[in-house]
């Protein structure tokens, strides 16, 4: 692991396999390097000249000057281009003093009761609420008491999240799942105590658990995660949640959520079977758009235990016309697809655990048509 800094360019670098991922601190962004692209990042970064760099490349790749020119200049304006806080894939907007006081107007109010915490929710619209209560309506719970308020709510085309009175996050309309992320976090930290400083990430992503470590599903569109989930919970395991995931750095563990699995109308049949209830729970649009079901996860009871170490990340793939595949995957091509679903907290030292807690957990790629043998292979992957 290596932090360095020249001009200005801050970077956390690791190693993984034969690629290094780096991390940008100006942009927030990820980038993995393959030899001999690295090469020219390390050097670059370390003040060598570009005409020394150019000559390095030359004579050890054996390439005309010409060549190796051009390849340092491409590498070397991606450095640059990594380096601009321009580039950031996400610019949250500039917090203003004047979100913690304004009034905007009340379209409901809902009070939750998720594990042994009361939450009261203010929302200042139909389509805000339908972001979160659709997810938490089993826990609903009348007069009861809380010391925690959320309040989501739109002003001048931004969407602003308050917690206890205080703005949290400010993000444009077109990011709400960004605003959705930043109150599972804060619920997670409401809930387990924990300080929103000690989170090392969160992710889109599913969590299921065996009773002693986690998987965690990535979320990729149409992958079928939340099906495999719920197949999972009727087979005696635990979802420890359906949408969000976030990781705790002191520890690296996954935590449980209470909130709903979202069953798509193309699931239905399958899930039927195991959940009658199913065929009676009214569909909903949901804030994505898409009809889906809420099936209340089976995580809320008292005594269990809050959060397990992630033992590996599974990629999921329902497909009726393709073979079964369940095999370990390159680890590369696996952040580089996770990273594009995670939000990691922009802070180098936070970010240097992140490389050394990912770098210790294996990926693996399942594809299925028939959920024996998806569950068989989960089992099998939570017994190793």
């Amino acid at each position: 692991m290596k932090r360095t800094k020249k001009d200005k360019i801050v970077t956390v670098s690791k190693q993984i396999g034969e690629s290094t991922a780096v991390w940008f601190a100006a942009s927030r962004s990820f980038v993995l390097f393959e030899k001999p692209a690295w090469e020219v990042f390390d050097k670059y970064i370390h003040n060598l000249p570009v005409l020394e760099i150019v000559d390095y490349f030359t004579f050890t790749y054996n390439v005309t000057f010409e060549d190796s020119q051009k390849f340092v200049a491409e590498i070397i304006d991606r450095i640059n281009l990594m380096n601009g806080p321009a580039n950031t894939l996400y610019h949250s907007p500039k917090l203003c003093a004047d979100f913690d006081d304004c009034i905007f107007p009340i379209f409901s109010e809902k009070c939750y009761l998720i594990g042994n915490r009361a939450v009261h929710f203010i929302y200042g619209s139909e389509w805000l609420m339908s972001c979160f209560h659709p997810s938490m309506a089993h826990l609903e719970s009348e007069s009861i008491s809380s010391d925690q308020l959320f309040e989501v709510f739109e002003l001048n085309d931004l969407l602003i999240f308050r917690h206890n009175g205080m703005v949290s996050d400010v993000f444009s309309v077109e990011n709400s799942h960004y605003l959705r992320g930043a109150v599972s976090q804060k619920l997670y930290g409401v809930i387990y105590g924990v300080d929103d400083q000690d989170w090392m990430v969160t992710l889109h992503s599913a969590a299921i658990s065996d009773g002693r470590s986690a998987i965690i599903f990535p979320a990729q569109a149409g992958s079928g995660k939340s099906t495999l989930s719920a197949i999972l919970q009727a087979h005696g395991y635990t979802v420890l949640s359906d949408d969000f995931n976030a990781i705790n750095r002191k520890n690296g563990f996954a935590y449980r959520l209470p909130l709903t699995i979202s069953v798509k109308e193309g699931s239905l049949n399958t899930l039927v079977p195991f959940y009658p209830e199913l065929a009676e729970i009214i569909p909903e649009k949901a804030a994505t758009g898409k009809v889906v079901r809420h099936l209340p996860v089976e995580n809320n009871k008292p005594g269990l235990q809050a959060a397990f170490p992630v033992k590996a990340f599974v990629f999921v793939k329902y497909s009726e016309a393709e073979p079964f595949v369940f095999e370990e995957v390159d680890k590369r091509e696996a952040i580089q697809t996770l990273l594009a679903e995670t939000w990691v907290k922009p802070d180098p030292e936070n970010v240097a655990q992140f490389f050394n807690w990912i770098d210790n957990i294996s990926f693996y790629r399942l594809q299925y048509s028939d959920y024996l043998d998806a569950v068989n292979a989960i089992s099998l992957l939570f017994k190793e």
